[in-house]
């Protein structure tokens, strides 16, 4: 029999607990535990993360809140307490060949990422999200459902673009085109 697949989720928001429904139901990890200051039925607080027994039980550990800059420091804490933060991608995703995505990044259902596109730590690259090629994300960028990032952008830590919002590419800005 094997053993059983277990993640730890840091948030147990709208973003954790549908990540929590991607994992399981993609058939990644067969139980999630979550750590979360303000939800009901969780495993523990946030400052729980560093104990030894929970390490034990879930080696992976994703962040899964919505405030970039916190995801990023949740994630240099996972790092420091030896977890390991998997890149997850959607099987209804695409991501290039060439693409690179770092440590805790989440690729969700119908996102696209073109070819030697790089994506940082604790990436959201949401559902329906266009990312070009030769794209460079920053760590814990955010790209909301529907965004759209042309070829060539470029985007630093913690940046979010939101729902319908287009990042041009840069000769497009040289060129005298706007935002």
């Amino acid at each position: 029999m094997a053993a059983e697949r277990n993640v730890l989720i840091l948030g147990k928001g709208g973003f954790g607990t549908e990540l929590a429904e991607l994992l399981t139901g993609a058939g990644v990890y067969d139980s999630v535990y979550f750590l979360d200051d303000g939800a009901a039925d969780c495993a523990g607080r946030l400052d729980d993360l560093d104990k030894p027994e929970l390490r034990a039980l879930c080696p992976d550990a994703f962040a899964a809140v919505g405030n970039n800059t916190l995801r990023l420091e949740l994630i240099d804490r996972l790092q420091a307490a030896g977890y390991r933060l998997p890149v997850f991608v959607h099987p209804r995703a695409f991501v290039c060949p060439s693409a690179q995505l770092e440590e805790g990044t989440v690729v969700l259902p119908l996102c696209w990422v073109g070819a030697r596109t790089v994506a940082g730590r604790g990436c959201i690259l949401n559902a329906g999200a266009s990312i070009d090629h030769d794209v460079t994300l920053g760590d814990a960028v955010h790209a909301a459902p529907g965004s759209i990032i042309k070829a060539g952008a470029r985007l630093e830590s913690c940046a979010k673009v939101d729902s319908g919002q287009v990042i041009r590419s840069p000769w497009e800005m040289r060129a005298g085109g706007g935002r």
